[in-house]
């Protein structure tokens, strides 16, 4: 398996290689998926708490996908803040918010998940979608998850996986191994980008591990939700 020391840059720089596809992004996202990127993302929905007037956070929030999919005709969401450290991600984000009128609810901001500038116990539910793998001390994104989420609060993460399908891992495999660099390069100029991007999906802990990783961190009640077979998964725990 391959170490976060095989990737082609560290992932305490990863936020510079967002914001150099920043423009490309979203475009990118919705062809490598199939589109399956936004139904994964509005699934998270369904795992919010049943609660009214909720405040939550999405980490490593990018250009505000996974916020405005919550929010978005859903009246619990009382508040939404979103932090990144890519700036022109967010700069996208913030026009996507504004031009679905949802401005007076969401908000974001550059920040670190390892270092969230919010006092504890301030959020019904604390998100990250496709990011969690980028972030350089997973653990120490946990904790903050964990220290930032109010009690009994949700923590859902949604992150690529491995499927058990032997025929679906290997085809899986090689589409991250030769499709994804290449489309990648071809409408965004940047190869090394997107060689990246799989190489952080082969090393992630994906499956049982993380789940021992949430319990070790002090979450409970933790469940995951395979989707595709595996190709992605939702992972959902309580603080």
């Amino acid at each position: 398996m391959k170490t976060d020391k095989d990737l082609v840059f560290p992932k305490s720089d990863s936020w510079k290689m967002f914001n150099a596809i920043a423009g490309r992004y979203d475009f990118l996202n919705r062809l490598l998926s199939l589109g399956q990127d936004l139904r994964w993302r509005r699934a998270l929905k369904k795992f919010l708490p049943d609660s009214n007037k909720q405040t939550i956070l999405d980490l490593a929030t990018g250009t505000a996908d996974v916020l405005i999919a919550l929010a978005r005709d859903n009246p619990r969401i009382h508040k939404g803040y979103g932090i990144d450290p890519a700036v022109k991600m967010l700069s996208l984000g913030r026009k996507k918010i504004a031009s679905r009128h949802l401005e007076g609810r969401l908000s974001l901001q550059e920040a670190d998940a390892q270092a969230l500038p919010f006092s504890d116990g301030t959020f019904d539910a604390v998100t990250i979608a496709f990011g969690i793998r980028n972030i350089p001390d997973l653990r120490l994104a946990l904790l903050e998850m964990y220290r930032v989420a109010k009690k009994g609060g949700r923590v859902l993460i949604l992150e690529f996986s491995k499927p058990e399908n032997p025929f679906l891992k290997a085809g899986h495999w090689l589409y991250l191994q030769t499709v994804v660099p290449l489309v990648g390069f071809l409408f965004s100029g940047n190869f090394k980008a997107y060689t990246y991007l799989n190489q952080t999906i082969q090393t992630f802990p994906y499956g049982d591990r993380f789940c021992k990783i949430l319990k070790q961190m002090g979450f409970v009640n933790i469940k995951p939700y395979f989707l595709m077979g595996g190709v992605a998964t939702i992972y959902v725990a309580q603080k």
